[in-house]
């Protein structure tokens, strides 16, 4: 864009036309009609399939094979199935840790997370006694050596995603993530935080008495350690893949101006980016000068364009560009339930 164009979107009286404001009249209404709700319960519940799928394929074919475990319930079913030779099913297990949960969380929290956490709950149960009464033998077994950090690799990928795509729609994988809702209640995010790594330190830690090894007669430490660096790598995975898919896509870049052309940069940015500016008095200390700071939220697609209009209207102003995780609100990511 030539330096006269860029006056022709903003010339000085200020009178050159906007992209039209983004209000609430523009959200499909059909979403709050008796089809919209039913398109996203549907929804909703495909996505607890797959999550519970995951979760279930994770524990029974990549976790209990290759010898570690995980926190919440599904890592105390992990470890009560080894424990006694594979003759506690794992869905059983589940289903009694996770119904007192469920049943609290319908007087403690929505009605909706307890359906979806129940749901959810249920078909892991399911998916574990498919897997383990017609598919016992799809075990994926990843070796003796090394190539057993792909299973933890693996797992941590199918368990992220599972809990993503619940908190998507509202809902849970069951275990500790029903506790931490509830707790939530009462407590800080901190408290809560903290009270979960505590409670999967000791399911992991208690990993140590289920796969020690022995060798002559004598237990291996570091083969016996080595289900507990697979289960903090495995969580570490799984808490980056969680991220990445709950956050990631709806990140954007947020950009501080501080410039001498305001009007100009302002109304070109909202013209040619058709997002909001927002104008805040600053002051340098250094040389006691007024100026004036924009502030702007963009896609990362629009971040080269930001960056191409800021040096060409004011080559001496000064912009801080940021990562913003998450953005709410008109204008951004409007597929949100």
């Amino acid at each position: 864009m030539e330096e006269k164009d860029l006056f022709e979107v903003a010339p000085a009286d200020g009178h050159a036309p906007l992209p039209p404001k983004i209000t609430k009249d523009n959200i499909d209404p059909s979403a709050s009609s008796a089809k919209g709700k039913a398109m996203l319960w549907i929804k909703a519940f495909v996505y607890t399939i797959l999550s519970s799928l995951l979760i279930a394929f994770a524990a029974h074919s990549l976790i209990t094979p290759n010898d570690f475990t995980i926190g919440g319930a599904s890592g105390i079913a992990i470890l009560i199935n080894v424990a006694s030779n594979y003759k506690v099913p794992q869905f059983a297990i589940i289903l009694c840790l996770n119904l007192p949960l469920v049943i609290l969380s319908f007087f403690f929290v929505k009605k909706r997370f307890a359906i979806l956490s129940a749901t959810n709950i249920g078909l892991q149960s399911l998916w574990l006694f498919l897997f383990e009464l017609v598919f016992d033998d799809f075990r994926i077994v990843f070796g003796e050596g090394g190539e057993r950090i792909f299973a933890a690799i693996a797992a941590g990928l199918c368990i992220g995603l599972a809990i993503a795509l619940a908190f998507k729609v509202g809902g849970s994988t069951g275990g500790a993530d029903i506790a931490a809702v509830m707790i939530q209640k009462k407590f800080n995010a901190a408290s809560i935080a903290w009270v979960i790594f505590m409670i999967n330190c000791v399911i992991i830690g208690s990993s140590v008495f289920v796969f020690y090894v022995k060798v002559n007669g004598k237990i291996d430490y570091g083969a016996t350690l080595l289900p507990i660096m697979m289960a903090a790598f495995e969580a570490y995975i799984e808490s980056k893949t969680n991220e990445t898919v709950t956050h990631g896509y709806h990140s954007a870049v947020e950009f501080r101006i501080i410039t001498e052309k305001p009007e100009l940069m302002s109304r070109v940015l909202m013209k040619e980016l058709s997002r909001g500016v927002t104008s805040m008095p600053a002051k340098g200390m250094y040389t006691q000068e007024n100026r004036t700071m924009l502030v702007i939220v963009v896609s990362r697609r629009q971040v080269a364009t930001v960056r191409r209009l800021i040096k060409q209207i004011d080559p001496d102003s000064f912009a801080v560009m940021s990562k913003v995780s998450q953005v709410l609100g008109l204008g951004f990511f409007s597929d949100e339930m």
